[in-house]
Formats: C-alpha cells, sequence, structure tokens
C-alpha cells in the first residue's frame, strides 16, 4: 500500500501580495511561484527576536501555514580571494569578509590583512580594518591576506 500524503493549498503573502501555495512545497517552487528574481533571495518572517528564515532556492522542503509572510531581497555577489559569495547586505563587515575567507580553508591568526576592489562609488578601493565596515555591489572583489603576526 502506497503513503501518499496529499498537499492543501494554503494562502500566503509574498511582498505584501497574497498567493495560493500548496504545502509541503520546496524553496524553488516558492520562487516560482512569486515570480522572485534570480538576483533576490527570499525570507520567512519570523516574529519575535529571532532572524527571519531564509528559503534556499532549490528542492529543500517547505512546510507553509496560512496567512505567513515572505519578502525577497536583492543579493550582492561578491569574491574574496576570487571565489564567489552571494550576501543579502548591503555593507559588509571586516569580521564577516575574513569568515569567508576561513570557510575555504583559510589558517586562523589574530590580524588579516584585508584590501577591497570594484566597489560602489562611496568606497571604490581600500583596506577594510577590524570594526570597520563597507558598502557592497555587484562584483565586488576583496583581498584577505594574514599579516604574519600573531
Amino acid at each position: 500500500m502506497l503513503d501518499i500524503v496529499a498537499a492543501h493549498i494554503v494562502r500566503i503573502h509574498v511582498n505584501r501580495v497574497a498567493i495560493q501555495s500548496p504545502t509541503p512545497t520546496t524553496g524553488e517552487a516558492l520562487y516560482a511561484l512569486a515570480n522572485i528574481p534570480k538576483h533576490e533571495t527570499l525570507y520567512r518572517e519570523i516574529a519575535g527576536e529571532h532572524d527571519d528564515e531564509r528559503i534556499p532556492r532549490d528542492e529543500t522542503p517547505i512546510h507553509l501555514t496560512k496567512n505567513q509572510r515572505f519578502y525577497s531581497q536583492k543579493g550582492f555577489e561578491i569574491f574574496v580571494n576570487g571565489d564567489e559569495h552571494e550576501i543579502d547586505t548591503k555593507e559588509i563587515t571586516y569580521a564577516r569578509v575574513v569568515d569567508l575567507y576561513l570557510g575555504q580553508g583559510g589558517t586562523p591568526s589574530n590580524e588579516y590583512l584585508v584590501k577591497y576592489s570594484h566597489g560602489p562609488v562611496e568606497n571604490r578601493s581600500g583596506t577594510l580594518a577590524p570594526g570597520q565596515k563597507v558598502k557592497v555591489k555587484d562584483g565586488m572583489r576583496f583581498r584577505v591576506a594574514g599579516t604574519g603576526e600573531s
């Protein structure tokens, strides 16, 4: 005997527009249903002091409840030491750039030199120091190197 779970239809809101969606669904299907452009990321609003949930654009199962709210936000593709990363904030901190670098197998140390280029008009190029942040744009490049100090 086959176990078949029937999806039912719920009303949700994406970018303040009410739409009907089956639940469960997938992230990919939700992006398509809501016509979210490729350069945007979809988020599920979470009540309280928790971060909103990023919805992956893939086959991850998504369980919906009636009247849930979602919104999309533009993402930015940046490069850290030549490797591409997608971020969803208009600014990036020194710590976040270093975290992206370390995720690529970088060696932890006390200090890093972070240089950037191809930035927006406000900060086309320069050096990013601990505690600082800069505005980002698509294609911005970051170069991270250890200072050799310990």
